[in-house]
């Protein structure tokens, strides 16, 4: 019965060490590296101002939305229902571990990231235009978590939880990092998603708020800067679904695969406990 998720785990696995090649081979080439130098001449032009502004804006952002802005954000999405429909998929995987079983599980998550998309679209543009930058970042980051929360919620896992929080600071962060740092980024993600059940493991959230942040910024910093600026901060503005994407495309992929992984072992150790 697991031999499906076996193969679904196998695929995941292949496919993403295919993908840290790739960026590994394409710095080696200097075809990315040229493109950080060229983005680094237009960051050292920017104010130092700006982007202290900007880091404290993320980070304050973030510790406002975990200590109080959760139940906000719960508002903009049914979350009783998102907990029966993984209800009804995780018992269908169950039943039937396979890859149709779990497309199922993704139908949800892909309508609302579609929706999300389009709202960080609108609301970076429109910004943009009247040339505001800096307060669109609760809004942008607000809808990020939101769309993060729907993809947590939709394989089980309860994304209030301050471990779990962690884990979704460490991927915004590895999902963000730089091409020369991404396999070492991914690296403690997978260590922390394998450690993170241990009662005695010990973590530094602040720090991690920070990291989260940085990263946030470092990859908007150029379009909030553009975005300050009338009528051109439209192109600015259209970056924040661009990072949205980045982001969601690798929280997706490594809940789909903790999940996985989890359903798969779940069912082998069934297994020996009947034998």
């Amino acid at each position: 019965m697991a031999r499906s998720l076996d193969k679904e785990w196998n695929r995941l696995i292949k496919q993403e060490e295919k993908g840290l090649k790739k960026l590994e081979r394409d710095t080696e080439n200097q075809i990315l590296s040229k493109i950080d130098e060229m983005k680094q001449g237009v960051l050292n032009k920017i104010p130092g101002k700006l982007i202290v502004t900007l880091n404290e804006g993320f980070y304050k952002a973030f510790e406002l939305i975990f200590s109080k802005g959760n139940g906000v954000i719960e508002k903009t999405f049914r979350q009783e229902e998102l907990t029966l429909d993984y209800t009804i998929n995780d018992f269908r995987v169950s039943q039937r571990p396979n890859s149709k079983s779990l497309k199922q599980m993704e139908k949800g998550m892909k309508r609302g990231n579609k929706f999300n998309t389009c709202i960080t679209a609108v609301e970076g543009i429109g910004l943009g235009v009247v040339g505001i930058g800096l307060p669109d970042i609760p809004l942008f980051l607000g809808i990020l978590l939101k769309g993060i929360y729907e993809t947590s919620a939709s394989y089980g896992y309860i994304y209030k939880e301050e471990k779990e929080q962690i884990l979704i600071l460490k991927m915004i962060a590895a999902a963000l990092s730089e091409s020369d740092k991404k396999r070492e980024a991914d690296i403690e993600v997978e260590k922390w998603i394998s450690q993170m059940d241990d009662k005695n493991v010990v973590f530094n959230k602040d720090a991690e708020i920070h990291k989260a942040s940085d990263a946030l910024s470092q990859a908007l910093l150029l379009s909030k800067f553009i975005q300050g600026f009338f009528v051109i901060g439209m192109a600015g503005g259209l970056m924040n679904p661009f990072i949205y994407r980045k982001v969601m495309n690798y929280v997706i992929q490594k809940y789909k695969k903790r999940y996985i992984n989890e359903k798969r072992m779940s069912i082998k150790n069934e297994r020996k406990s009947i034998l």
